[in-house]
């Protein structure tokens, strides 16, 4: 991987004689492009930034609130600058041979997804706040640091644009997604006959006595699981449905929590209740809670999942390029 090759040119004859060769060992290159990256004060601004802007987002959050929805400014702040960091950060063009310029794309990468532990100090406090779970944190975690690693390799791939442009195309790819199911979600708007449970009037032995009934209503609802997948290509969704809660906890989730906020990510997938109303009886639907459970856990969370895939994914296509060039070789 990577040679050296010195060659002794004689002057009396027109011919070239191969002297040696001093082959270079891929941990030389991988070193090398380390180093580089590390005297790149681009990377240091990023992981400043990545320290700070979360940290201001969640301040101003507390003197909007008063305390509610905090957590969840952090962690969307945090997906934002990591990833649009991690793009300014390395739009810089590769230079060298070709194993050179894979190391660098490797580099950038592993760069990009370190940026994601500048938000360890913010993460650590919000999981303690809101009594997270300890695998909540590392999911957390790890989804950022697939954001960072996302960012940098796209600022790789459009380092011959400026610097603004290739932050711009990270913002575009956290924020389009998002408009875009926002703008679309009225044309879910529709008309559904559905069965609602109601008491009423009977008679009991002359006394009147209320029972349980039911009737068929006209209900206006949206329907956002229609567009749903669109918000879910944003990296902000995987980061906010990225803490794994149980349906419980999604269904008391306190207001202005991350929990709520994963509760109403997985309501707009599985779209809205089948029945109004409730009975209690014995032969009833139950309490709310019930219903609310069951709708949570018809609809994991796609946080970890879609960092679990692409990360497979990933590695995939890496282990694929290092078998086809050791074939080549």
């Amino acid at each position: 991987m990577g040679q050296t090759v010195v060659f002794t040119v004689s002057l009396d004859a027109d011919q070239v004689d191969i002297g040696q060769t001093q082959p270079h060992p891929p941990r030389r290159v991988l070193r090398d492009a380390a180093v580089t990256a590390w005297r790149d004060p681009h990377w240091r601004y990023a992981a400043l930034a990545v320290l700070a802007v979360p940290a201001l987002a969640a301040g101003v959050t507390a003197a909007i609130t008063n305390g509610p929805w905090v957590t969840t400014a952090f962690l969307v702040a945090a997906a934002v600058v990591t990833m649009a960091s991690g793009a300014w950060a390395a739009a810089s063009p590769l230079k060298g041979t070709r194993d050179a310029r894979l190391a660098g794309w490797l580099v950038a990468g592993l760069c990009g997804g370190v940026l994601a532990m500048a938000s360890v100090p913010g993460v650590a406090l919000s999981a303690a706040h809101e009594q997270w779970r300890g695998q909540a944190a590392v999911a957390t975690l790890a989804v950022l640091a697939l954001i960072g690693a996302a960012g940098a390799w796209l600022g790789t791939l459009l380092a011959h644009v400026l610097r603004p442009v290739a932050m711009c195309a990270a913002l575009a790819v956290m924020l389009v997604p998002l408009i875009a199911a926002a703008a679309l979600t009225p044309a879910t708007q529709a008309t559904d006959e559905i069965v609602a449970y109601t008491f009423t009037t009977d008679s009991v032995a002359g006394r009147p006595a209320y029972v349980c009934g039911s009737e068929t209503v006209q209900v206006h609802r949206a329907h956002t699981e229609d567009v749903a997948w669109l918000a879910l290509a944003s990296p902000i969704s995987w980061v906010v449905d990225a803490p794994s809660f149980t349906a419980h906890e999604l269904a008391f989730a306190p207001h202005g929590t991350v929990a709520k906020a994963q509760a109403w990510a997985r309501s707009t997938r599985v779209g809205p209740d089948a029945f109004t109303g409730y009975c209690f009886q014995p032969t009833s639907l139950g309490p709310p809670t019930a219903v609310k459970e069951a709708r949570y856990e018809n609809a994991g969370p796609v946080g970890a999942t879609s960092a679990a895939v692409a990360a497979a994914g990933l590695g995939i296509a890496a282990l694929a390029l290092a078998v086809r060039r050791r074939q080549s070789s």
